[in-house]
């Protein structure tokens, strides 16, 4: 039987080896993939905080600010139109320069959200500077708080709910549901030269299915895939009982 006194003083040793793990964790991802750790890191960098989860990059003027903390705000309010609350509240860091593209965003002057275990972070760069861009991030950090695994959805069905609050996005590219899921991975998805039109199929998609199917049947979406579910099944069970 191993002793209370011996479990004590392997105890500071355990914790130290777990430590340590950590911070050789966090250096290996921050090799790899700098950006999320920067953005994580982001209070204690030089970026000036505009608010609890709002960070401005110093060199965008006080105009621009302005502008972009007043596009949060109305992009907030049209994510609840499609739950009955939210959830998540991510941190947004909005960046303009260079430099600052590089430390937070992976090639990608428009927007991006990073899901970590801490919390979800928004980058917006100068090409994503509206409500628009901002709100389809929102709703995607949404998702993924509710979401248990991410990879239970295809990627249309995740960007296709960004595209509902997203007023960029008004077609009526309707496809069938077997066709639509050849758009299931990343790399179909993102295939550049069919990408735009990819967006405006997901939309159209998922757009005519939540008139179907409301918040309850989203809701009741996100439910079963944490309760196990296969994504299909559920999804056209939920609009066949609507």
């Amino acid at each position: 039987m191993i002793s209370v006194r011996y479990m004590k003083s392997k105890k500071p040793i355990i914790i130290t080896a777990f430590l340590s793990f950590l911070l050789l964790m966090l250096i290996v991802v921050y090799m790899i993939n700098p950006q999320p750790v920067n953005a994580m890191m982001v209070e204690f960098s030089s970026m000036e905080k505009q608010g609890k989860h709002v960070y401005v990059e110093p060199d965008i003027s006080e105009v621009t600010t302005t502008i972009l903390l007043n596009d949060f705000e109305q992009s907030r309010e049209r994510v609840p139109g499609f739950f009955e609350d939210l959830k998540d509240n991510p941190t947004l860091l909005f960046v303009q320069s260079p430099h600052a593209l590089e430390k937070y965003a992976q090639k990608n002057r428009t927007g991006q959200t990073y899901y970590t275990y801490w919390g979800n972070y928004i980058v917006i760069g100068p090409d994503g500077f509206n409500a628009d861009v901002i709100a389809h991030e929102l709703m995607h950090s949404e998702l993924r708080k509710r979401l248990k695994n991410k990879d239970k959805v295809p990627v249309w069905f995740d960007e296709g709910l960004a595209t509902l609050v997203d007023y960029r996005y008004n077609s009526d590219k309707f496809i069938s549901f077997d066709k639509i899921n050849e758009l299931s991975s990343r790399d179909d998805f993102y295939e550049p030269s069919h990408v735009k039109e990819n967006y405006e199929i997901a939309h159209s998609e998922i757009n005519r299915w939540f008139g179907i199917v409301g918040k309850s049947g989203l809701v009741e979406l996100i439910d079963g895939l944490n309760n196990g579910k296969e994504f299909k099944t559920i999804y056209k069970s939920i609009e066949s009982q609507s």
